[in-house]
């Protein structure tokens, strides 16, 4: 039943009309948004290496074994992290939040980089390093790019299933009010960052080896970027500009080695 002239102008609005009323998520809201959200992010990154494959084909190297290589390169920098953290969780918890370790993460990563570079080198003397660097980094990026693509998926799946955690996910949102949208598009520049990084400084590492020392200087940066914003709340991560600092140590990084390749 619609309200009629007269009741309107007496101030008995309809009370089925709910324009101008502004009602808060519910829990069944947020979650019903992050699925949504986690399960295009989910969509979205394996789609990003299918581009970035794509994209670095006219830099194709004499042979395919060299993003095998990077492959490998990924798979021992996740290694590292993976044994760090079982080392950190099963010792001094207290260590996750320490810049010394990440400062050491972050250096063992950078000697792996080097060390698959000079491989690449031996192996393959007569590509041009820039094709080598490119396809390395590469290699690297879809081993971080299929570790994102995992996590998302397993997030989404705890999220969609009742249980303690995921109460206390969703209460964690509505109660800094953080909407699930700014988390995904979050997550998602995180992973772009370190795509970028990467790709970036694989290639820097291999025009100079020299540059190992400031590529290890960005990823302790980056590190460190995600040491300030695991101390604050999720309302206050998303207002930090520290939370963009990982997309734009890789995208810096990226375009310095845009610009070592152009000056070849």
């Amino acid at each position: 039943m619609t309200a009629t002239p007269q009741a309107a102008d007496h101030g008995c609005a309809d009370p089925h009309d709910h324009t101008g009323h502004d009602h808060p998520p519910t829990g069944a809201d947020v979650v019903r948004d992050l699925v949504r959200g986690l399960s295009v992010l989910a969509l979205v990154l394996p789609a990003l290496g299918l581009v970035l494959l794509l994209a670095i084909l006219p830099l194709a190297p004499s042979s395919i074994l060299v993003l095998a290589l990077g492959l490998a390169l990924g798979a021992a920098q996740l290694l590292v992290l993976v044994v760090t953290s079982l080392f950190v969780a099963r010792t001094k918890p207290r260590l996750a939040v320490n810049p010394g370790l990440m400062a050491v993460r972050s250096a063992a990563e950078e000697a792996l980089r080097v060390a698959a570079v000079l491989l690449a080198l031996l192996l393959w003397p007569d590509d041009a390093r820039s094709e080598l660097g490119v396809w390395l980094g590469a290699g690297a990026a879809l081993v971080w790019l299929a570790l994102a693509t995992a996590q998302t998926v397993s997030t989404r799946l705890r999220i969609s299933r009742p249980s303690e955690w995921s109460k206390q996910a969703v209460a964690t949102l509505l109660s800094e009010r953080v909407t699930p949208r700014s988390t995904v598009l979050m997550r998602l520049l995180d992973v772009l960052g370190t795509v970028l990084f990467q790709l970036g400084a694989t290639v820097l590492v291999i025009l100079a080896p020299v540059m190992v020392v400031g590529t290890a200087v960005l990823s302790i940066g980056s590190g460190l970027a995600t040491l300030v914003l695991q101390r604050r709340t999720p309302a206050d991560r998303l207002r930090s500009p520290w939370a963009y600092a990982p997309f734009i140590i890789g995208l810096l990084t990226l375009g310095l080695a845009v610009l070592g390749l152009t000056a070849l």
